[in-house]
């Protein structure tokens, strides 16, 4: 078929209604628009498709060095399998004349961002592995990226790349002589003016050499809808007669982006067919493994409750209190956690404590405890345990193979009876926990579940292994590569159905076998009430009142190990889908791809994210964009009106009118905190610079002030009238190791500051506890923060604490460790009523270990797991299992 004809078909095809929920089906077999070959830049690809054909534009240069440009397509049947007539346009008579056949080539497409291109010209040939062209992650409402041409005058044309304030592309026209040519060029914030240059650089057949730039005007375009524009052409470019650019009235020849939604957002699955195979290709290709707002509490209350990032949302903890009763799980004598519940009892505001007896999960004492957690809401005490993922090297979410075989149990029990709670409903769910949340009755449990074969042996390679693979997948039903859920220890039922799994874009990965599965459970009923999936995994959740998060970025394991890219990609997004919730069901509300990292630890990481008034903002960071020295970006996005399913971006930080970044070049994201329209954000280096980012114009956030300290805050706590809690570690800069560009991590750090005025942070004060080698379980989750208002308007905060002091030596060293003293729970004192005469005031620390009593302490809940509830009159502190009291006086009692 004549390339004409295919591109008029291809232009048929292009029209088709936008639509949400779209299916895999209708998702683009390779990412539509620009492509390169990165080792050698100058030359690139435009290819797109409609339908089942295929269309390609290559832009290079000819043996004399001179810019050419060639077309191919073909049926997307014949992808990889057959060679495309390679055809050189020319332009005659003022009109496009018939192609010539210049020579083929052949499009592999490996995966959506990856493909090679075999090509001959002329008898000479060459192979090139190239991928999509990124100039922004930012994914735009409305796209104009495509291919655009004239269609009163067919001919010549222009690729287009939109991505977020950056417009360029590359104009496909004819010299002088009739003979193509082209020119290329990319504008930030042009407002559609877009200068444009001309190249001379190396033939495909001739070694690479730089390609070298000449300037060749400007083109600007009138863009009345995504799919239609007018030209207006300042060029200095010789073109030939009949090649009429400006004023033209272009249009798409390519589907625009609002009909490709399967490529932007979430996409759903037709039938069951299509999944299993989707799912038999992931296990095919996972590589082999050789080695083995703030919640405050209110002023009422007389206990402290979980301390939560957002009020409204539960969390699940390991110790819960209704203020009359503590239940904690039991540990072991070597401090394993078990799947039993101990029982506390607390009169008198916590003047008196007593130990009512411990129960059993009917789970099983075989049920895994690695990740546990309770809720307590009303009459109901659940308790979910299960299975953690682990890696013998690595970081084990970037490894489906980490996540195979686990099971995660939610037990909800009846608390009626508070010193006898009684099981009334169990669910055993296929796949690891990842995290939870409830929201007034409905639980929601995020778990990940990679398919399990007995026989079927991941990353084998070779023949004989792999079509045994691929036989044992053709005779397992769909069901068994599903997760099962089974009740109060019933047969398997199926967890999701198949209309309910959902696909994110590709980006960079292959076939995805895991999947992420969000149950919601009725804790009225109790019952499962819904749940839904998302292929891949989720290195963050987050959840608001109303929406749930779930964040993966488009990383690619190097190897079988999750360990990270040597390099960095140049642009590293991050897809963000949100759930909406609600006592009606849980649905798709869209999908964003935001640039950057938002981190690797999963509680931490959705201290990133917060919604406020219908938005989500988010805060990322990558070693390698936006320069390589700006480590940190806030994206604020909102959901479509124009495109339904798609989360646009409604602004970001830096940015050309504001160009301050979030911390100094290579300082490190440390400590984040949204509070309404505010973010509180660290950045440390060698000194802590805390930031006040200013969020109520979404469209334009800004940083309003900032305070530089010594030390880092990693935890960051807002408290009333205009006062913010930090905890860290201090540090000092070392001035013999990297030209003080390294700091020392020394003893534990709180500090108070005085943010009422965004534009005039400052320290209020600061608190370092212990020395060099001291630790926190704050350090590690938030949970380890408690807090609550006493009667006289003081606030008692309680913090663990591992503590390593001691006298030092005339040759010490801020690099020295210092010896263990002694741990147990800090407890300070809030005093004043706002920034004027605020101050913490340290009170007697509930002792639970020793160096003088001659303890030895390997497994140390101070440092990871310890846990508090403050009253009135006392405090309870849990760790591994054990209770520990400690009256109004300060006298310790325990452990129980």
């Amino acid at each position: 078929m004549p390339v004409l004809r295919i591109l008029l078909v291809l232009l048929v095809l292009a029209t088709g209604a936008p639509g949400f929920a779209a299916s895999l089906a209708e998702r683009s077999p390779f990412a539509q628009g620009l492509w390169w070959d990165p080792g050698r830049s100058g030359h690139g690809f435009e290819i797109w498709n409609a339908g089942d054909h295929v269309a390609l534009i290559w832009f290079t240069y000819d043996e004399a060095g001179r810019p050419v440009w060639y077309s191919a397509a073909g049926r997307r049947e014949t992808l990889g399998a057959e060679a495309w007539p390679l055809l050189r346009h020319r332009w005659s008579s003022g009109a496009a004349g018939s192609p010539v056949v210049a020579g083929s080539l052949r499009l592999n497409v490996r995966h959506a961002e990856s493909a090679e291109v075999v090509w001959d010209i002329g008898g000479r040939t060459g192979t090139w592995a190239i991928q999509p062209f990124f100039v922004s992650g930012v994914v735009n409402e409305v796209d104009h990226g495509g291919v655009w041409f004239d269609p009163a005058n067919p001919g010549w044309g222009l690729s287009l790349t939109e991505q977020g304030d950056v417009l360029g592309g590359v104009l496909y026209t004819y010299d002088a002589a009739g003979a193509p040519t082209w020119a290329l060029g990319f504008e930030r914030g042009g407002n559609g003016s877009i200068a444009f240059d001309t190249y001379s650089g190396a033939c495909p057949a001739c070694p690479h050499r730089p390609a070298t730039a000449s300037p060749a005007g400007r083109l600007s375009l009138e863009l009345t809808s995504e799919a239609q524009a007018i030209a207006r052409s300042s060029l200095a470019l010789p073109m030939a007669p009949g090649v009429a650019i400006d004023g033209a009235r272009i249009a798409q020849l390519g589907r625009p982006a609002s009909s490709r939604a399967a490529d932007r957002q979430l996409a759903r699955f037709d039938s069951g067919p299509p999944l299993k195979a989707f799912l038999a290709a992931g296990m095919m290709s996972v590589p082999v493994i050789t080695t083995g707002s703030f919640s405050a509490s209110p002023p009422a209350v007389t206990f402290s409750a979980t301390n939560l990032q957002e009020a409204g949302v539960d969390e699940a903890d390991l110790v819960k209190s209704d203020g009359s009763h503590v239940y904690a799980f039991a540990h072991d004598g070597s401090g394993v956690r078990l799947p039993v519940v101990r029982i506390a009892r607390v009169t008198g505001d916590g003047a008196t404590f007593e130990i009512r007896g411990s129960v059993a999960l009917q789970s099983g004492p075989a049920t895994p405890t690695a990740n546990a957690g309770l809720f307590l809401h009303r009459d109901k005490l659940v308790s979910l345990m299960g299975t953690q993922a682990s890696s013998p090297a690595g970081w084990p979410w970037a490894q489906p193979y980490a996540w195979l075989r686990g099971a995660t149990h939610v037990e909800v029990m009846d608390v009626s009876a508070p010193d006898a709670p009684a099981t009334r409903w169990r669910a055993e769910i296929d796949g690891h926990l990842v995290t939870s949340r409830r929201i007034g009755d409905r639980l929601y449990v995020v778990s990940r579940f990679v398919p399990y074969l007995p026989q079927f042996a991941y990353g084998a390679t070779s023949p004989p292994a792999v079509a045994a693979n691929e036989q044992l997948l053709a005779a397992t039903p769909l069901s068994a590569l599903l997760p099962g859920v089974r009740i109060d220890g019933g047969d398997a039922a199926a967890a999701v159905d198949v209309a309910n799994v959902h696909v994110p874009p590709y980006g960079g990965r292959g076939p995805i076998a895991d999947m992420i599965v969000v149950t919601a459970i009725d804790l009225a009923g109790p019952r499962i009430a819904q749940a839904l999936a998302i292929l891949g995994s989720a290195e963050t959740v987050y959840a608001s009142p109303g929406n749930l998060f779930v964040a993966s970025s488009r990383y690619v394991a190097r190897d079988g190990y999750g360990f990270m890219l040597p390099l960095e990609p140049s642009v590293y997004l991050t897809d963000i889908h949100q759930i909406r919730l609600g006592a009606d069901g849980m649905s798709i509300v869209g999908s964003a791809a935001i640039e950057g990292i938002l981190g690797y630890d999963v509680d931490k990481s959705a201290f990133r994210l917060s919604e406020h008034q219908g938005r989500l903002r988010a805060v990322t960071s990558s070693a390698t964009m936006w320069g390589g020295t700006t480590r940190n970006r806030l994206t604020i996005l909102e959901p479509s009106t124009i495109q339904p399913g798609l989360l646009k971006t409604v602004g970001y930080l830096p940015n050309a009118r504001r160009p301050q970044t979030l911390g100094k070049p290579h300082e490190v994201l440390y400590g984040t905190r949204f509070v309404g329209d505010r973010l509180y954000a660290v950045t440390f280096k060698t000194i802590d610079p805390l930031y006040v980012v200013d969020l109520a114009d979404a469209g334009d956030p800004r940083i309003a002030g900032a305070v530089e300290l010594p030390g880092f805050s990693e935890y960051l706590h807002p408290l009333p009238n205009g006062l913010l809690l930090g905890f860290g570690k201090e540090a000092r800069p070392a001035q013999t190791l990297g030209d003080g560009q390294f700091a020392w991590y020394q003893g534990l750090l709180l500090t108070l500051f005085d943010v009422s005025k965004a534009d005039q942070p400052r320290e209020l004060q600061r608190m370092v506890i212990g020395k060099r080698g001291s630790e926190s379980a704050l350090l590690k989750h938030h949970h380890a923060f408690s807090e609550l208002r006493q009667a006289d308007g003081s606030l008692s905060i309680a913090i663990p604490g591992r503590l390593h002091d001691g006298p030092t030596s005339p040759y010490a060293s801020d690099s020295d460790l210092y010896p263990w003293q002694r741990s147990g729970l800090m407890r300070f004192e809030l005093r004043g009523t706002g920034p004027l005469d605020a101050r913490l005031v340290g009170l007697p620390a509930l002792v639970t270990h020793s160096a003088v009593q001659g303890a030895v302490l390997y497994n140390d809940p101070a440092s990871n797991g310890g846990r508090s509830v403050l009253f009135r009159n006392g405090t309870v502190y849990v760790g591994n299992g054990l209770f520990w009291r400690q009256d109004s006086a300060g006298n310790a009692f325990g452990p129980y």
